[in-house]
């Protein structure tokens, strides 16, 4: 079946792209202890040899700090599971939807301080404003207007 072969072509390719990245982490982690630091990841990005490799690997790195935060579950150093992860959320339809994971994460937060922020204007202790010519009503009101 082409399905079928499709997949496991897809599988296998998978594969083959995880182990590159295994490689490179571990290259990477110079103590061999399972952890790179953001420092380690920005010296070995500053390596032009290294940069196109990641381009060769459709990963385009020109922010390391970036990059660290992305991986980092805020520990401050990141393990080969991190490192492959992140690394997987770069690439093309995966990328979209943290896209848009995100975005409804920003629509979520935004609602909630909106509703802080109204709180605090009926608590008096914010000032409230007077509304400008074009906002939204009070109540429809988000952070970007304030």
């Amino acid at each position: 079946n082409d399905a079928e072969q499709a997949v496991v072509e897809r599988l296998q390719k998978k594969k083959q792209y995880v182990e590159k990245l295994e490689a490179i982490f571990n290259a990477m982690d110079k103590t061999q202890d399972g952890m790179i630091t953001e420092e380690r990841l920005s010296e070995m990005l500053s390596n032009p040899v290294v940069l196109t490799y990641f381009q060769t690997l459709d990963i385009d790195v020109h922010e390391s700090a970036a990059l660290f935060h992305l991986m980092d579950n805020g520990d401050g150093e990141v393990t080969l599971e991190e490192f492959v992860g992140g690394i997987m959320r770069c690439k093309g339809q995966a990328r979209a939807i943290d896209q848009v994971a995100m975005r409804a994460d920003l629509k979520t937060l935004d609602t909630k301080i909106s509703k802080i922020s109204r709180a605090l204007r009926h608590a008096g202790i914010v000032p409230k404003t007077p509304m400008a010519k074009g906002r939204r009503k009070e109540t429809k009101e988000t952070v970007l207007d304030t």
